[in-house]
């Protein structure tokens, strides 16, 4: 019995003192290992938290291990950074939770916590930036757009080479009407895979304007083959390009009615049928006795015309009354169903003020047809929340690029480079660095970087791309194709995932060198970013 007792009390003894442990709270609250005894409490790389990783459902559980570890004597008084990168992670927590208020008193937390370190430059471009980015989401969610679109604006203005700063920044602008415009520009240059996503997000939001304005900038690629009878059913890559494309074309056609460019209109109209008609599928011959896609190549091409056609109907309407011509607005509605989009609401508010007095009951209520929220555009906000949370930048964490950095400042007279010392000059292959040029006249840049931020690698693969551009004698290019990578050492227990620690970035930008005034909304300057980058990342680093 004494034995037993014993081997009880030890097991206690045991359980406690592994209780008492916290160093996993911190990995579990902000994905880096215990704070240690460096200056700043920052020891490798972030991985991803549990609350990343399955959606929020361990959001309670994060918080509680921010919460231990911020109470932890393991974190030195002295490790302010740290200890606003906790306070980061428990309010992006909070804010995937839907609790507002405790998100903004840690956001401010975080802030108090920094304190002379918002006057640091690498502070300021990371972990200010990300502290300013999740304030505004957390005003959208409980409805000041007003201050939660000022402050997507500035933190925008403050990394306007950053990707992911650029797309939460726009997202942030789309919840209010009006606010994105001129806003997506940013974008718009440094991702063009994005244009067409947020013309349609435009459209959608009844940004008819912006929709215009972005238009220029924005490339349809339409499918050059004619498609496969089974390509809609299978999901083919071309009949996805096709649907892409058409509903682009269509949303800007309702926005130039909408906006009186009744020429432009119904020039859009006319290249989305006579694209479709190009491209669809055709039955093929079938060998005797075999069975053939005939029905649904036409169940395709059905579907399809209605839905030119209901939309075409949209356009027609709005043209005739931007041409006065209100009955004809009100016969081409009749005996359509109108889709519930932000066309249908413009164009019945449009239509009811149009028509005589004696017509206006001929009119819908627009109400019923606005489009339903999916979660609520803010909720929507919150999926964006690991975009957000940018790795801390100090000096030291720019290490791996002293030999890219040469100090040629003096050379950066007004974006002029001397190309004789460059960023990349002598370094080796072996570096992560890579320049190739392609047959069509492009150049495909690449950085691969062992570092937490993406950030990082993507402005220095961007900073390339300038001396590449400045080096062909050429003032401006335009990324014609973007990609990102990031590398992880991925945990896994039973088949499923238990962390994810990111161990490097790499950014991939194929561009195309143009003179000045070429493609206005999409050319980057390639002075402008030797000048905003360049002071980064040429400066040598200095002895500690």
């Amino acid at each position: 019995m004494r034995g037993t007792t014993a081997l009880i009390a030890a097991g206690m003894l045991v359980a406690t003192a592994a209780g008492a442990d916290d160093k996993h709270d911190f990995d579990a609250c902000d994905g880096r290992v215990h704070p240690g005894k460096q200056a700043d409490g920052l020891r490798g790389f972030p991985g991803t938290t549990p609350w990343q990783m399955v959606g929020g459902d361990m959001t309670a559980q994060a918080i509680a291990a921010c919460t231990r570890a911020l109470a932890s004597p393991r974190l030195l008084p002295t490790q302010t950074l740290r200890k606003a990168h906790l306070l980061r992670a428990r309010a992006a927590a909070h804010l995937r939770a839907g609790e507002i208020a405790p998100a903004l008193a840690d956001i401010a937390a975080a802030e108090q916590a920094a304190g002379p370190l918002s006057a640091d430059r690498f502070y300021a471009r990371s972990m200010g930036v990300s502290l300013t980015l999740l304030r505004a989401m957390a005003q959208a969610r409980q409805g000041d757009l007003a201050v939660a679109t000022t402050l997507a604006r500035q933190a925008m203005a403050a990394r306007p080479y950053a990707w992911e700063v650029q797309q939460v920044g726009n997202a942030i602008l789309q919840l209010d009407p009006g606010a994105t415009a001129g806003a997506t520009a940013g974008l718009l240059r440094l991702d063009p895979g994005a244009a067409s996503m947020l013309l349609i997000r435009e459209a959608a939001a009844g940004h008819f304007a912006n929709v215009v304005a972005m238009r220029d900038a924005v490339v349809a690629e339409w499918p050059t083959e004619r498609l496969a009878p089974m390509a809609f059913v299978m999901r083919a890559p071309a009949a996805n390009q096709l649907l892409a494309a058409l509903v682009m074309t269509l949303d800007t056609a309702y926005a130039r009615a909408a906006t009186g460019d009744v020429a432009g209109a119904r020039r859009d109209l006319a290249e989305a049928r006579a694209r479709v008609a190009a491209v669809m599928p055709t039955v093929p011959v079938a060998p005797e006795g075999a069975s053939t896609p005939a029905a649904s190549v036409d169940g395709v091409r059905s579907t399809m015309e209605r839905f030119i056609d209901q939309r075409a109907r949209q356009v027609d309407a709005r043209i005739a009354i931007a041409e006065n011509r209100s009955a004809d607005a009100l016969g081409a509605l009749a005996g359509t169903p109108l889709p519930h989009n932000a066309a249908t609401v413009d164009l019945l508010k449009a239509l009811k003020k149009a028509v005589p007095a004696d017509k206006a009951a001929l009119v819908p209520d627009p109400g019923p047809f606005a489009p339903s929220a999916d979660e609520g555009a803010a909720e929507a906000l919150v999926k964006m929340v690991p975009a957000v949370l940018i790795a801390p930048e100090t000096p030291r964490t720019v290490v791996d690029y002293e030999r890219a950095r040469p100090n040629i400042l003096g050379a950066l007279i007004g974006g002029a480079l001397s190309m004789g010392t460059s960023l990349l000059g002598g370094i080796s292959r072996t570096d992560g660095f890579r320049s190739t040029a392609n047959t069509d006249g492009t150049t495909t840049v690449e950085f691969l970087g062992n570092t937490p931020s993406s950030t990082l690698v993507q402005e220095m693969t961007l900073l390339r791309a300038a001396e590449v551009t400045k080096a062909a004698g050429k003032p401006a290019f335009v990324i014609v194709k973007r990609n990102d990578y990031a590398r992880r050492l991925v945990q896994t227990r039973y088949g499923a995932e238990i962390s994810s620690i990111p161990t490097g970035y790499k950014s991939e930008l194929t561009i195309r060198t143009v003179d000045a005034g070429v493609e206005p909304a999409r050319a980057l300057d390639a002075a402008a970013i030797i000048d905003a980058l360049g002071p980064l990342y040429y400066e040598e680093k200095k002895p500690a």
